[in-house]
């Protein structure tokens, strides 16, 4: 399975796709009635109507799955801007896709400082772990993992799912599902902490390794950083931890490099986990 990160027009999720999922979850008809005028996208205006005539009175029960699945889609994982006809798609931006497992286990190395990297069997536990009820407070991992934050009104799981993976506990404010978002406070936030993040997960694999010193370290923050494109070819950090920890300092500062850009241009973050390696968007 797959993840993919995308950036997203916040004041249009904010005011219009989350106030319409609320909705919808009690009055199909009525959100979407309430919907289509504001938007200026045929496709979009197209799956109102066809949903619209086809529902029966109720909530997302009473609605067709396919055409409801693509419309939540393409509302969520697209970027649109306002102009005088309502919401219209914008240029597309890119985004990050890759591996959801490993995604999960570079954003817990940055995000968790007691987080076993090293050991594949403890590591893979807590993976599972957090799967199962994300962990708050850990930034883009727990994103990654699929945690609401701010917790939403609505079962987001009940909304539109991938794997069936989901969880909805008023009482705790806990919300987990396939698909959750950011806003961009929260990413500007992530991106002020991340580079002192960074050099914790340096310092704690120069004790792994008892080191004196990383010989690399310089280069590599500086790529995590977005100050130079590639990193140092010859690397000691992460040594003997099997065949893809070569690559980890590249894929994370892939993953790294979106949030920044997501928080200079001050846009909200949105996650989905895929079933293959494309997305469907």
């Amino acid at each position: 399975m797959d993840i993919v990160l995308r950036p997203i027009n916040e004041r249009f999720f904010q005011d219009a796709v989350l106030p319409f999922l609320t909705q919808a979850m009690t009055d199909a008809s009525g959100a979407l009635s309430g919907l289509a005028p504001r938007m200026a996208d045929e496709e979009i205006r197209f799956l109102c109507e066809r949903l619209e005539g086809s529902a029966l009175p109720g909530g997302l029960t009473a609605v067709e799955p396919e055409p409801w699945t693509q419309l939540v889609e393409r509302l969520v994982f697209l970027q649109w801007r306002e102009g005088p006809a309502g919401w219209g798609l914008e240029g597309a931006r890119a985004g990050y896709a890759g591996d959801w497992d490993e995604a999960l286990h570079l954003a817990l190395m940055v995000e968790s400082p007691d987080y076993p990297y090293w050991d594949a069997r403890a590591a893979r536990a807590e993976r599972d772990a957090c799967r199962l009820k994300p962990p708050e407070g850990l930034g883009l991992a727990s994103m990654v993992a699929g945690l609401w934050e701010p917790f939403p009104e609505f079962p987001p799981d009940q909304v539109f799912s991938t794997q069936g993976r989901g969880g909805y506990v008023p009482g705790e404010r806990l919300a987990f599902a396939d698909w959750t978002w950011r806003p961009s406070a929260l990413v500007l936030q992530w991106h002020a902490h991340l580079f002192r993040k960074l050099e914790r997960l340096l310092a704690r694999e120069q004790a792994r390794l008892r080191l004196a010193s990383l010989p690399e370290r310089d280069e590599v923050l500086a790529y995590w950083a977005g100050k130079v494109p590639q990193p140092p070819a010859l690397v000691v950090s992460f040594s003997g931890l099997g065949a893809r920890a070569t690559q980890w300092i590249r894929e994370l500062g892939v993953i790294t490099g979106h949030v920044r850009e997501a928080a200079l241009g001050r846009s909200a973050l949105v996650s989905l986990v895929t079933k293959g390696s494309q997305a469907r968007f």
